[in-house]
């Protein structure tokens, strides 16, 4: 594989659609290990099969981003495997059914964890 960041490291949260999904494959086409994170290990895995099968290397990490020790074991397991992080994708994100006005502190830091 060949690519602008061919042996870079990336953590891609909210990796199993939409968004992260989508930069998951793109940084996986310029040659980054990605390590997919995402509370559903179902959809990552098919993610990590689309990663693969672009000849790319992926770790599959099922985590809730809202959980600090989840994502600190994600981390310590990407650090285990790869010994470097190099790039950072916070596409996780949690859907709140409210006028973006009306949304609490705590409703608008929930949505972008």
């Amino acid at each position: 594989m060949t690519g602008r960041f061919l042996g870079q490291v990336a953590l891609v949260t909210g990796a199993s659609s939409g968004i992260g999904r989508a930069t998951a494959l793109a940084l996986a086409r310029e040659g980054v290990r990605v390590a997919l994170i995402a509370r559903r290990e179902e959809l990552l895995r098919a993610v990590a099969a689309e990663v693969e099968a672009l000849g790319g290397e992926t770790l599959v990490l099922p985590a809730d981003v809202t959980r600090q020790e989840e994502v600190e074991h994600a981390v310590a397991q990407t650090l285990a495997r790869w010994g470097q992080v190099d790039i950072l994708v916070a596409a996780a994100g949690a859907y709140i059914r409210a006028p973006v006005l009306q949304m609490t502190a705590a409703d608008v830091e929930r949505s972008m964890a």
